[in-house]
C-alpha cells in the first residue's frame, strides 16, 4: 500500500469536518490485557479484556459558526457525538480503512494564544461507544 501524506486525513465531529483546521490528529486505542499468571506459570499469562478509544487534536481557532469552537465547545456536558477518522482521505475500501465511533465525549478542550503567535486549539474525545474500522 501506498504511503499518504497527513493532508490526506479526514476527522469529522457531529458530523462536521474539522480536519481544514487542524495541524494535528491521533486515534489512539488502548486494550485492557489482565495479568492472570500463577504460581506455576513459567512466563507471563494475559486475557485481553475491553478496550478504549480516543480521538485528539490540535489546530487554528476558527470561531465561526459550525466549525471546531462551535463543535467542540457544543459538546459540553453531551453525552456523546458520532466521529469519524479516515487516514486516506478517500471513502472506505479494501486499502481505505475508515474509523468510526457512533459516540465520543468531550474529556478536554482548550483555547491558547500569545504575543507573535496565532490563535489555537487542542481537544480530547474518549470514546463512549464500540469503534468501527470499516472497509467496505
Amino acid at each position: 500500500m501506498a504511503k499518504k501524506a497527513a493532508a490526506s486525513i479526514n476527522v469529522s465531529v457531529n458530523s462536521v469536518a474539522i480536519e481544514d483546521e487542524l495541524t494535528s490528529t491521533e486515534l489512539s486505542f488502548t486494550q485492557e490485557t489482565v495479568k492472570v499468571d500463577g504460581l506455576s506459570s513459567t512466563g507471563p499469562e494475559r486475557v485481553v479484556g475491553n478496550y478504549d478509544w480516543g480521538l485528539s487534536g490540535e489546530g487554528s481557532f476558527d470561531g465561526t459558526a459550525s466549525q471546531g469552537d462551535a463543535t467542540l465547545f457544543g459538546l459540553v456536558a453531551s453525552s456523546g457525538v458520532a466521529t469519524a477518522f479516515d487516514p486516506t482521505g478517500n471513502a472506505a475500501g479494501p486499502n481505505d480503512p475508515n474509523y468510526d465511533g457512533t459516540s465520543a465525549v468531550l474529556a478536554s478542550y482548550s483555547i491558547k494564544g500569545g504575543v507573535g503567535q496565532a490563535v489555537t486549539y487542542s481537544f480530547t474525545l474518549e470514546g463512549n461507544s464500540a469503534l468501527a474500522r470499516t472497509v467496505a
